[in-house]
């Protein structure tokens, strides 16, 4: 046999050996690799199926559980006036809207704004859907006109003095008492507050704060009539003690239309203007004719 037959015959059977059953470890290695390979593409399949599940169940979430549907969905604390329907219209809300889409501070700025409030809280509640909006009322103490940019302009003020427009006015109380503010400036805002909580201290019932643009502050008051103020605010306190000692000590015939005003602008020389005595009547000449 030539050496090149020999070499073929050997490469045969090296073929044959190579095609046979491998070693028992080596089989179970391949398989455990199979067996790990196919795990690991079943727990991709399992994490891909849970996500599209999961962005899929938190999508209808979004766009059919957390929606305001109606007004009945908002509750209101605090207020006993204002309803759903008014705060609604305040606000601007529409039905339906997604409750994430609401930005709270936007809605208790509209309130503040549209409402005699002075404070307001704005929560989305997730579950059940919903708005909870907590309301302080701002409560009218008396009626008030400014002057504006068309002419005088009617609303009212609370404890504060703050203004109130009349149609805000209108969703809350009537006020407190019958003391009108004319002239309303909001540089006098702080004078005009303490005379409106003092007033019970002015003795008979103070009827008018008149506040003039140049800030001088006058009050009618029922027993005493015209008081002129001023406008030095570090007055005040000693102006109402003033103002209580004349109320027990000016004789009648002083007081009310008797005369023209007291200026206590400097509340240690009360300055009274009385009245010019009203001239006699003439008799009328009866002709002889």
């Amino acid at each position: 046999m030539s050496p090149d037959a020999s070499s073929k015959k050997g490469l045969k059977l090296g073929k044959r050996k190579s095609q046979g059953p491998l070693p028992p470890g080596v089989e179970r290695r391949r398989r455990l690799r199979q067996e790990r390979r196919q795990e690991r593409l079943i727990q991709l399949w399992r994490l891909v199926f849970f996500l599209l599940t999961a962005t899929g169940l938190s999508w209808l979430l979004l766009t059919l559980g957390w929606n305001l549907r109606s007004a009945s969905q908002i509750q209101i604390s605090g207020s006993q006036r204002m309803d759903e329907n008014v705060v609604v219209k305040a606000a601007g809300l529409s039905f339906p809207q997604s409750l994430l889409s609401l930005e709270p501070g936007e809605i208790e700025s509209k309130l503040m704004q549209e409402l005699p409030v002075q404070e307001v809280s704005v929560q989305r509640r997730l579950l059940p859907p919903g708005l909870d909006i907590q309301l302080v009322e701002r409560r009218p103490i008396a009626a008030a006109s400014r002057m504006g940019p068309k002419g005088i302009e009617r609303g009212m003020v609370d404890r504060e003095a703050q203004w109130m427009p009349m149609d805000m006015a209108k969703r809350g109380e009537k006020p407190a008492s019958a003391v009108k503010v004319e002239g309303w400036i909001s540089n006098r805002r702080a004078v005009i507050a303490r005379i409106l909580q003092q007033r019970d201290l002015l003795g008979r019932p103070l009827k008018t704060i008149v506040v003039e643009p140049a800030g001088g502050v006058s009050l009618r008051i029922e027993m005493l009539g015209l008081i002129y103020l001023g406008s030095n605010e570090a007055l005040l306190d000693q102006q109402f003690k003033t103002i209580a000692q004349l109320t027990q000590s000016l004789p009648p015939n002083l007081r009310g239309t008797f005369n023209e005003g007291l200026d206590l602008s400097d509340p240690s020389q009360p300055e009274l203007k009385l009245r010019p005595a009203p001239k006699p009547t003439t008799p009328a000449k009866v002709s002889n004719r």
